[in-house]
């Protein structure tokens, strides 16, 4: 199964600008959920609606949605992980 990826307006503005290891990690993270699919853990409910947190390159946190059917995974935001300094 191959799992489709959709980006937020807020997201695609979180990418601009972000060092390249970030982006790098963002995108082989990417890939591989593309097979295997996100993983689903420590849901946590805002607006109504589901979402998951993912670390991303240790300091970012990287906020998306799944739904199941068909597989669709939406990236929502990208924000820095709370106590990380800035690089």
């Amino acid at each position: 199964m191959t799992w489709g990826i959709d980006y937020t307006s807020q997201v695609r503005a979180d990418l601009v600008g972000l060092d390249a290891d970030v982006s790098d990690a963002i995108t082989e993270l990417l890939v591989e959920w593309m097979t295997s699919g996100p993983p689903c853990e420590n849901a946590r409910v805002l607006a109504g609606i589901e979402f998951y947190e993912a670390v991303v390159a240790d300091r970012y946190l990287l906020g998306y949605s799944v739904k199941e059917a068909p597989a669709r995974l939406v990236l929502m935001w990208l924000r820095r992980k709370p106590g990380v300094p800035i690089r």
